[in-house]
């Protein structure tokens, strides 16, 4: 077994130790979902109030019994039911009163919301962009950080108008005729993770059956994705009252945990090392060389926004920041900002130990699904394939739901509410689904649409949205003076549209190369 020309025992050391470091940072997530889960377990499995996890960054579920089953008031929880007639300051002050989720379960509901499936595609974006170790730690923290401040200004909002949904914000700041462009956003947010999911499917159990001996074992990827579809996606998405799906937040915390603690695991342990001695599963050539002829250190350019645009969907939940505003237990203006800054600070520990660790292992030959990166042998790979595919085959209802919803929400509000009638909800299923896996077998590699649509729609949602909505509520409300003094967070504004519109220039710039 040749080495690769450039790779060097020190360098490849130098980046275990990285993992290493990582690996040790990653234990305050574990031991925090610990200490979440004794508080919430028992409110998971009967119907949390706060939203369940479903392996992705899209649409959690809340299935709260409510006497009106409607999602009219904030599309992205199931159900919600909030009035919206405002009575002055004393209604405010009820409706924000704070809900029953202590500061550790929200920070605990948050991550177990927001970490899920994008953290997958984190290699092949530093693989893809060739850049460099220290840059891409520095931007997942820097994202991170940028994703808490707005989801932050989304919390103030709350705090200002006494609005409990996105969708209300948006409608105080630019008028409810508008909040069709919400539902719109939200729709197509949901459409293409759901696409995600399903390409991760195909991904996912094509592999699996290959290393078994049944008759079906050699179907393609857009066979199983078809017989999946058919057989278990559709029957799950007629479903209506989506609260017995609840346990997906346990399953999806589980595969999430155990993904990573088997990533660093496997890039300590040498079973893929490519230097003396060589990795067991590097031996018989089944899988592709590990090459780090791209690695360095330092490296950055224009190609970094590939890595940009992924992290794009993996640090999005800002259309869910009201439900958080409002569960959690005594809110306030210092409490909730200090909630949201340490989850995503969590969240930053737990992504850069998946990448270091997946790009740490492969390096420049790392995939969009890094699971596909591992030897069929690979026991702990199978079980982390096994996790990941079930969690995301229960959560799939949860995030196509959102999709339907958004959709019909914003058809009804231009004139076309046939899409609303429950006579048509079977076809509706049909026809995103259908929509949905032609699009995943149409682009296998998932870290294409992760990019596409982080880089379009996550900086809408994440960085845009949320500035623009809090300024303007801002200005209305608290005056010029007010919104002079907080004129700095229009930062946000550049940024989201250089990341929109430079983020899908690379990435097709990727796919292309």
């Amino acid at each position: 077994m040749k080495k690769s020309p450039i790779t060097t025992s020190s360098n490849l050391s130098s980046s275990s130790s990285g993992v290493l470091f990582l690996t040790a940072a990653s234990n305050l997530f574990f031991l925090l979902c610990f200490f979440g889960c004794l508080d919430t377990s028992v409110a998971i499995m009967r119907g949390p109030s706060s939203p369940a996890h479903h392996l992705s960054s899209m649409a959690p579920l809340n299935p709260r019994k409510t006497k009106k089953n409607t999602l009219s008031d904030d599309i992205y929880f199931i159900p919600t039911s909030v009035n919206k007639e405002r009575g002055g300051a004393a209604e405010i002050d009820k409706k924000l009163q704070g809900g029953g989720a202590s500061f550790a379960t929200s920070i605990f509901n948050l991550v177990n919301n927001v970490a899920g499936a994008g953290m997958l595609t984190l290699a092949a974006g530093k693989a893809s962009g060739g850049t460099g170790w220290m840059p891409s730690v520095a931007i997942v923290g820097a994202l991170a950080l940028a994703s808490a401040r707005t989801f932050t200004l989304i919390g103030k909002a709350c705090e200002l108008t006494g609005e409990t949904s996105f969708k209300g914000l948006w409608g105080e700041a630019f008028g409810s005729k508008t909040a069709y462009i919400v539902d719109s956003i939200v729709f197509i947010n949901c459409f293409l993770s759901s696409t995600i999911y399903i390409g991760l499917l195909g991904d996912i159990f094509s592999q699996l059956l290959r290393t078994t001996n049944l008759p079906w074992a050699q179907l393609s990827r857009g066979q199983v994705i078809s017989v999946v579809a058919a057989l278990v996606l559709f029957p799950l998405n007629l479903i209506k009252d989506l609260s017995s799906l609840a346990f997906t937040s346990i399953l999806g915390l589980c595969a999430v945990s155990y993904t990573v603690l088997f990533m660093v695991f496997r890039a300590l342990d040498g079973s893929y090392s490519i230097v003396e001695p060589v990795g067991k599963f590097i031996q018989d050539e089944v899988i592709r060389t590990p090459s780090f002829q791209g690695s360095s250190m330092w490296n950055i350019d224009l190609r970094a926004l590939v890595l940009i645009s992924n992290l794009g969907l993996a640090f999005i939940a800002h259309y869910n920041a009201p439900t958080y505003y409002r569960e959690m237990k005594k809110t306030s203006s210092t409490s909730f900002p200090k909630m949201v800054y340490t989850s995503y600070a969590i969240l930053a520990i737990i992504y850069v130990a998946t990448m270091c660790a997946g790009y740490g292992t492969f390096g420049d030959v790392s995939r969009g699904n890094i699971l596909l990166c591992y030897h069929p042998k690979d026991i702990m790979a199978f079980l982390g394939r096994l996790a990941t595919g079930l969690s995301v085959v229960f959560g799939f209802p949860l995030v196509s739901c959102g999709a339907r919803e958004g959709l019909k929400n914003a058809s009804s509000a231009l004139g076309f509410s046939a899409l609303s009638k429950p006579e048509n909800h079977a076809k509706l299923v049909a026809g995103m689904l259908i929509s949905a896996c032609g699009l995943a077998v149409l682009v296998e590699d998932v870290k294409l649409i992760a990019g596409f649509s982080g880089a379009a729609n996550g900086s809408f949602v994440t960085y845009l949205a949320p500035t623009l909505v809090y300024m303007r509520i801002l200005k209305k409300i608290r005056g010029e003076a007010e919104y002079k003094r907080a004129r700095h967070n229009f930062i946000f504004v550049p940024f989201g549209l250089f990341i929109g519109v430079m983020g899908v220039k690379m990435t097709y710039a990727s796919m292309k190369g």
